[in-house]
């Protein structure tokens, strides 16, 4: 008999109305799902406020029913501990509901646990990036750090740098988890946030992973294959904030080249890179990417983030430290000012670099 919490009992409709802690709300429209969980939006009635639910509903596809439990009991700690960040550049958790038997619900279904998130009007970088590209001249290859892109690197940054001094770890960062706001006027900047809208929860530093909630056949895991860190692939309960920083580099790497990787082997050929003897121009060379002078320092810093051993990589703060740096030396203005001075409110679908 299948799990309670398993992804074919957890069928949220639009119209269904619930309640968090006094306030009611009604389901919307579908957000996004991944092996973990179910997106949708949800409008809180008194207001119109639109904000997200995510519940756990767990694909059996992906992970394991025996350690479903478990998956549960982290979740619920994770949600609550989710609770408590607050940063500009990190999607909210307003609260963790455990719902049970539906409680929540005035049909009693769903009966999964949900978390009550910020609803951000916004489109995934990883959308950026292929705009980009589709806008370059067809097969160059080439490394270029302008002025938007290091200021989307540096909010994306900064996000994991306050994740990382909470001693959690995102398990998987990449561009489909960053969502941005339009970018019209020349001069403006979006405002990046980093999300868990995928397949990944919140995660926990501290507590061991069961290796069961990798399958054998899962090509996903808790994670994305491509952005995940050696260790996080081959030993999960061993993972550290240090994997954070593997799966940042290859972000940075596809923002700064407008190249979003094929899959696993073209990240390795980074890495590979890294281990070669040269100057990191030839590195890049032999990648068949041009790399502009004043681009080599950030370019230096990436190979660092994809070492295969994770104590040889640099900390999100002097990763953060470096890009910011960077910027004021480029461009003589705070990263800070530029984004409040410029930036636009309304989050839309469309961009021009």
């Amino acid at each position: 008999m299948s799990h309670y919490l398993s992804r074919e009992f957890c069928r949220p409709m639009a119209g269904q109305r619930f309640v968090v802690r006094g306030e009611q709300y009604e389901l919307g429209g579908h957000v996004g799902d991944g092996a973990v969980g179910l997106v949708r939006k949800a409008t809180r009635l008194k207001d119109k406020a639109l904000q997200a639910v995510k519940f756990l509903a767990p694909d059996p596809k992906y992970i394991e029913e025996s350690v479903f439990d478990d998956v549960s009991a982290r979740f619920r700690r994770e949600g609550e501990r989710g609770t408590n960040l607050r940063h500009p550049h990190l999607i909210t958790v307003y609260d963790y509901c455990h719902n049970a038997d539906g409680e929540c619900f005035e049909s009693d279904d769903p009966k999964n646990p949900f978390l009550l998130m910020e609803y951000v009007h916004g489109r995934p970088l990883e959308n950026y990036i292929r705009k980009l590209a589709s806008e370059q001249k067809k097969g160059v290859k080439e490394f270029n750090v302008t002025r938007r892109r290091l200021h989307i690197g540096i909010q994306i940054a900064n996000a994991l740098d306050e994740l990382h001094r909470m001693k959690l770890v995102h398990r998987d960062v990449k561009p489909a988890n960053v969502f941005l706001s339009k970018m019209s006027r020349e001069g403006n900047y979006p405002f990046a946030k980093l999300g868990d809208f995928g397949i990944v929860k919140w995660g926990d530093f501290h507590a061991s992973l069961s290796t069961g909630m990798l399958t054998a056949t899962n090509q996903r895991g808790l994670g994305t294959m491509k952005y995940m860190s050696p260790e996080q692939a081959i030993a999960p309960k061993d993972v550290t904030v240090r994997s954070d920083i593997y799966s940042f580099g290859i972000t940075l790497f596809e923002l700064f080249t407008t190249q979003i990787l094929a899959s696993p082997h073209h990240v390795f050929e980074v890495m590979n890179a890294r281990l070669s003897r040269g100057t990191t121009t030839s590195r890049f060379h032999q990648m068949g990417y041009r790399l502009r002078d004043q681009d080599e320092h950030i370019a230096g810093i990436l190979l660092e983030m994809h070492l295969r051993g994770a104590s040889g990589r640099p900390t999100i703060d002097k990763v953060r430290g470096h890009l910011e740096s960077e910027y004021e030396r480029r461009y003589d203005s705070n990263w800070e000012d530029d984004l409040l001075a410029n930036v636009e409110s309304r989050f839309e679908d469309s961009w021009d670099e």
